[in-house]
């Protein structure tokens, strides 16, 4: 363990900090706060130094107050980056962030809205660098009531290591903790990973009553579900009001997954009907995602022109040119009608004043996932 004398202070700051903005509302989520050294979860991280791709600056303990005093802020701390594109410049790395040590303010947003009691039984997906289950342990009157679960070998055992070394020993398991045939025995699920769909196995791992939090329908969403588990084995609940993105969950702790256009074939083409700031409001993408499950956005330009990608994981997608804000025209590829969906969604959340993620929600059943609008018998997608 690294030991500073004046971490105490900067957690109760910190702590005092998540007071402030209402995201922190219990005393034993601050007593948690308070009592966690975050510092002994992220011996190291990478601060963005900007450029264009970014550069990366590794920071750890021998960097003194300079790695110390951003972990006791309301910071989400890039803990990995993917070794498959990291490589060495001047000045640091370059890379894509891979793990991450989640904004405070997120979690306790989080952990209160799960409602946790300290005879409740907890599984947490995702256990990155093990803070968050560190907060939950401490607020159960045994720690052998969590499970957390990682895909990545290397994360979990050091997780287990840091865990143990303030005194939690929650269960930790190696595995695709989305995929994990579970009991149905957990009071609180929660997932600190981006989830396409809540599967079978995860559905079937809320007791009755229960709850589960999640962001899903990644990459494009930031939604986060709130849902109760029923007798049947279904799930049901409106998306929080303040929305929450995490990095998508991976089925293989070597792979990461990357979008890209189908063949080069051109089926479609026409006037680029949505405007360019749909694809900066979060709220619009949020609706986009339910429509278009997987679908990545991605960006570009060249000269005085913009351009908006939107890829399927099939390969499908559609492609619009702007001229400044001005839109020009889009071209499609592959099976989907991507555009067609885009504009519907737009011509939607116009005429329904650009509604927030909380008039939103998710039934979910054997079958299919029912995204809703205000009420259950309002569905206005399935997948």
């Amino acid at each position: 363990m690294v030991h500073f004398l004046n971490w105490r202070s900067q957690a109760r700051a910190l702590a005092d900090a998540l007071e402030s903005s209402e995201d922190l509302r219990s005393p034993h989520w601050r007593a948690a706060i308070q009592d966690t050294p975050r510092h002994e979860f992220v011996p190291h991280y990478y601060q963005n130094q900007g450029g264009a791709p970014t550069v990366w600056r590794r920071v750890n303990a021998s960097d003194g107050p300079a790695w110390q005093d951003p972990i006791y802020t309301n910071a989400t701390l890039v803990t990995h980056l993917d070794p498959t594109t990291m490589h060495a410049v001047e000045g640091g790395w370059i890379g894509t962030p891979s793990s991450s040590s989640t904004a405070p303010s997120l979690m306790v947003r989080m952990l209160e809205t799960l409602d946790i009691a300290d005879d409740h039984t907890v599984l947490e997906l995702g256990t990155g660098t093990g803070y968050n289950a560190a907060l939950i342990a401490h607020r159960l009157r045994n720690a052998k009531q969590l499970t957390t679960a990682d895909i990545d070998p290397e994360l979990t055992s050091t997780a287990r290591d840091r865990l143990q070394a303030c005194g939690h020993t929650p269960t930790v398991l190696t595995c695709d903790a989305s995929e994990h045939q579970w009991p149905r025995t957990y009071d609180r699920v929660v997932a600190t990973c981006g989830l396409p769909r809540i599967n079978r196995s995860l559905r079937m791992a809320v007791a009755p009553g229960g709850r589960l939090i999640a962001n899903v329908m990644p990459p494009l969403s930031v939604g986060l579900a709130v849902l109760t588990a029923d007798g049947e084995g279904n799930l049901q609940g409106h998306f929080h009001p303040d929305g929450g993105t995490f990095m998508a969950a991976r089925h293989d702790a070597t792979t990461y997954a990357r979008a890209t256009p189908g063949a080069p074939d051109v089926h479609r083409e026409g006037e680029a009907d949505v405007p360019l700031e749909a694809f900066d409001d979060y709220r619009f993408k949020f609706l986009l995602a339910a429509h278009l499950p997987g679908a990545e956005l991605q960006y570009g330009t060249e000269g005085d022109r913009v351009m908006r990608r939107l890829v399927l994981p099939d390969g499908s997608s559609a492609e619009a040119q702007y001229e400044g804000v001005q839109p020009l025209s889009y071209r499609e590829r592959g099976k989907r009608e991507v555009w067609a969906i885009a504009a519907r969604c737009w011509d939607w959340f116009e005429q329904n004043d650009r509604p927030g993620w909380e008039r939103f929600g998710l039934t979910i059943t054997y079958q299919d996932h029912h995204f809703w609008f205000e009420s259950p018998d309002h569905i206005l997608t399935s997948f």
